[in-house]
């Protein structure tokens, strides 16, 4: 009976039923769908700005240096005078041995730069000043000057050939406070190339006295 159904025409349909009743006797492993991956901040990286991208926030702006000026062989490219850096300026008076100090703001032109590039620049601003300390926030120089300080009053011949007293009254200059009738080649020979450049008196005291001596 059996060879008779096997070999009626609905063979191929008995087959096929066969065949699903074998698969359902084996268990079907079924994979859930794989969940994204949630990248760590500490795990991203950041493309580097492009060119159109620096200045904007989150990218920091190149600096621009002067045309023709290249960055110093060493230069401290990691920290530079910030805006609102303060400079600190130490002004000694050769003549006298004195100095004064000031603080006033960092020169605009001055800002954003490494201490190599600073003390290759500060003296086409400041003349004659030399990098003594540096930080974002704060800068040292220190200058020197061949007038005494404002304590001290200087004697010395004007252009007419008479003896003037001058005094520096502004820190950095000397203007002309009294003028004399004295005139130059009153005082002894040996003074005289002296008040030429200029002799400085400690105290108005001695300055008088020294005129008096003069007059008489």
């Amino acid at each position: 009976m059996f060879a008779e159904i096997w070999g009626s025409p609905y063979r191929f349909l008995i087959a096929a039923a066969v065949l699903a009743a074998i698969l359902c006797l084996f268990p079907v492993k079924v994979d859930a769908p794989e969940e994204p991956q949630t990248m760590l901040a500490s795990e991203a990286t950041v493309p580097p700005p492009s060119a159109a991208q620096e200045g904007v926030q989150g990218y920091p702006a190149a600096q621009e240096l002067p045309a023709g000026q290249e960055m110093p062989a060493g230069a401290d490219l990691s920290e530079r005078t910030a805006a609102g850096c303060f400079l600190h300026r130490t002004l000694y008076y050769a003549p006298c041995g004195h100095s004064v100090q000031r603080r006033e703001e960092l020169p605009a032109q001055l800002v954003g730069m490494s201490r190599a590039l600073l003390e290759q620049e500060i003296g086409s601003v400041i003349p004659g000043a030399a990098v003594t300390g540096f930080s974002s926030s704060e800068v040292d120089i220190s200058l020197s000057t061949d007038i005494p300080c404002p304590l001290h009053w200087v004697l010395r011949g004007g252009e007419d050939g008479r003896l003037a007293v001058f005094q520096n009254r502004n820190g950095e200059t000397l203007e002309i406070v009294r003028t004399t009738d004295v005139p130059l080649d009153k005082a002894p020979q040996d003074d005289q190339a002296q008040l030429r450049e200029g002799r400085v008196f400690d105290d108005v005291q001695a300055l008088e006295g020294y005129l008096e001596s003069l007059s008489s």
